[in-house]
């Protein structure tokens, strides 16, 4: 099939929410992309399943001259990659083993577990196939893991270079305004809660995720404003102007609630109208989950669904705001016995009726339209 087209189906299975475990994984995702590395996945010398160290077991150990292990690679469960670090780097320092990959099938971590630094700092670069195009993530996985360059010791000596580069933190520390701008703008949930979870503490009542999303939206807009204008002018300073271009009142911050929300969606063809983000991400699964009564099962794997501390889909309101019982009236019932989340910024809400477009195998912006 060729290494692209691999990651691509990897990618799509991913998303579907295919792989559950972390034997899946290693069979589906992991011997996949060995092979198209022209490792000999088959020859358990090569390719050597829980390859013990003395101390645990590895998931993989690539080995070239055979038995001979080079690499050490640790699959872990999607979401948990990270917690296989400081196993892994450990048996790989006192195994001798140079060279170190942590995955959950969807992330890939390259160590090099003899530098010095803390483990983020032996970490020489970590991909994302969600985050990257299938021919970049080729490249990165080609330069670490095919066999030539890891039984040569040329994949060893690039990462070793790569990391002495210190121009790549220098690139990182320049990407950190942009990388912060994405961040607010997409909603992240993680900001979004601990931002929330502050202002219920400070005056103990929880705000809406969208009034958090929107007022972390305007300091980006603000900032950038500033950037462009300059310092205001004492006349200028205390008003702003709204989407229309009126002058209003600047509250001391940003104004929340604004944008329209109603509109008409088509899902397959057919035309409906809701007066609000929640009411159009509700009817769209509700409507897909009568037509499939396996959907809101899928929609629970897929990545979409799943928050960094919670579920956006479940069958108990528990797993959609865990510890938070005051929280749990903030559901929707659908069809089957299941909730949906509803204290939602907008942009998760369409994160959601995206990720149901990918469970029922539907195109959004053709066959599922909705704007808000």
């Amino acid at each position: 099939m060729g290494l692209q087209p691999t990651l691509a189906d990897i990618g799509r299975k991913l998303r579907e929410g295919r792989f559950p475990n972390e034997q899946s994984i290693s069979q589906g995702v992991v011997l996949r992309v060995l092979g198209d590395l022209d490792w000999q996945v088959y020859d358990t010398n090569v390719v050597w399943p829980e390859y013990s160290t003395g101390e645990g077991r590895v998931d993989f150990a690539l080995c070239d001259p055979p038995a001979v292990p080079k690499c050490f690679i640790e699959v872990k469960q999607q979401g948990k990659a990270e917690e296989g670090i400081k196993q892994a780097l450990e048996y790989a320092f006192h195994t001798g083993v140079p060279f170190v990959t942590l995955t959950d099938g969807r992330t890939w971590s390259f160590y090099l577990p003899a530098e010095q630094g803390s483990y983020e700092e032996r970490r020489v670069f970590k991909l994302d196939l969600f985050e990257r195009t299938q021919e970049a993530s080729a490249e990165v996985l080609r330069r670490y893991l095919e066999q030539g360059r890891v039984a040569s010791g040329s994949a060893l000596a690039t990462a070793r270079e790569e990391y002495r580069d210190r121009s790549r933190k220098a690139n990182a520390r320049q990407a950190i305004p942009e990388a912060w701008k994405e961040i607010v703008e997409n909603g992240d949930e993680l900001l979004t809660e601990l931002l929330a979870d502050a202002v219920e503490s400070k005056v103990g009542i929880r705000p809406g995720d969208e009034d958090v999303a929107e007022f972390l939206k305007g300091l980006v807009r603000n900032h950038s404003a500033g950037l462009v204008r300059g310092p205001q002018s004492q006349s200028q300073r205390g008003r702003s102007t709204d989407a229309t271009g009126e002058s209003r009142p600047d509250g001391g911050g940003p104004q929340v609630g604004l944008g329209p929300r109603a509109g008409t969606g088509v899902l397959k063809g057919k035309e409906f109208h809701y007066t609000t983000a929640k009411e159009a991400m509700v009817f769209v699964l509700r409507e897909l989950a009568k037509a499939d009564p396996t959907f809101l099962r899928r929609c629970y794997g897929h990545q979409a669904f799943q928050g960094r501390r919670r579920r956006h889909v479940a069958q108990r309101a528990e797993e959609i705001y865990p510890g938070r019982s005051d929280l749990q009236e903030f559901c929707e019932a659908l069809p089957g016995g299941w909730l949906v989340e509803t204290n939602l910024s907008n942009q998760s809400k369409i994160k959601l009726i995206k990720g149901a477009a990918e469970v029922a195998g539907l195109t959004f912006g053709r066959d599922l339209i909705v704007e808000f």
